[in-house]
């Protein structure tokens, strides 16, 4: 599978599953608007957090067929949510320096400390359990020494990629609507984003082509409007889509990732966690772009 094979199934994907999308849930929000929930959803209280981790290490165990017996313990004591001012000040300055890291914890996995940083306040039950899937696959990137921990689309594509995947899994589980959508909504825009940053980084997408994704006017221009400026080390951009630069990190290997396993690859995840996806013609052209400088100061290869 080349580059521009690969572009041309992620544009089929990506078109099928905005097709569905709309037709299952009709009254949604304009996927140009990317963090969406339901505004009634309840707040995740600690208990959910741990029992919705306890589903996560079984999940992600069989997803990546790895046995993580051994770090449950540590794991669950060091998730982060809904913490006190006392205990933030306590969690910042117990390992100094890299407890520091800790005074920005909201989605975050800490390398140094080993934190699994949820939120230090409430979140909503499907904003919560996102962060937590998504973070939980960093600790197992990097405790399991995972090829994907030591470069940022890899290291990032695999933990979007992953979390729709435990999303899914907990909504079917539970038979929660919410998350169902939650889920959903995620696969598409990781597609569509994929479709941008694929594209452009093969030469550059038109709007047409975006538009005959399924994506409205009104989408378009709000995807041109809110594209991130993502600063890496650097102040110049490594894309450039009509006029506005961006780092499309995120969305390169999770697109690739949601691809594979909707055309059938079999063991998508353990392969890629083990760095042997099949698709490698693919993958090396991803690794072949250098990290920033800043990434890889704060972000030493896995020790694991």
């Amino acid at each position: 599978m080349n580059s521009e094979e690969f572009l041309d199934h992620l544009k089929e994907t990506c078109a099928d599953a905005i097709d569905t999308y709309r037709r299952e849930y009709p009254e949604a929000p304009p996927l140009s608007e990317f963090h969406t929930y339901d505004p009634h959803s309840a707040p995740a209280s600690k208990r959910d957090i741990y029992t919705c981790f306890a589903a996560l290490t079984e999940f992600y165990d069989a997803l990546f067929d790895v046995d993580s017996t051994s770090y449950h313990d540590l794991w669950r004591d060091h998730l982060v949510y809904d913490y006190s001012w006392r205990e933030r000040v306590a969690l910042a300055t117990g390992n100094l320096p890299q407890s520091l890291t800790l005074l920005s914890i909201e989605g975050r996995y800490s390398r140094s400390t080993g934190y699994i940083g949820v939120s230090g306040g409430h979140l909503p039950v499907p904003v919560a359990y996102s962060y937590l899937t998504s973070e939980l696959c960093h600790a197992y990137q990097h405790r399991f020494g995972s090829p994907t921990w030591d470069h940022p689309y890899l290291l990032e594509g695999l933990g979007v990629a992953a979390s729709i995947r435990a999303m899914e899994h907990l909504a079917h589980d539970w038979d929660d609507s919410s998350l169902a959508h939650v889920a959903a909504r995620q696969r598409v825009i990781v597609l569509l984003q994929g479709v941008l940053a694929h594209g452009t980084r093969q030469g550059g997408i038109t709007q047409t082509a975006v538009r005959q994704l399924g994506v409205t006017k009104r989408e378009l221009v709000g995807l041109q409007a809110m594209l991130p400026w993502r600063v890496l080390g650097r102040f110049r951009s490594r894309y450039r889509w009509s006029s506005t630069a961006f780092f499309p990190e995120y969305h390169l290997f999770g697109s690739l990732l949601l691809v594979s396993e909707t055309m059938g690859v079999a063991e998508t995840y353990a392969r890629a966690f083990d760095g042997e996806h099949p698709w490698g013609e693919c993958i090396d052209e991803l690794r072949s772009t250098t990290p920033s400088w800043v990434w890889r100061r704060y972000h030493p290869a896995s020790d694991a």
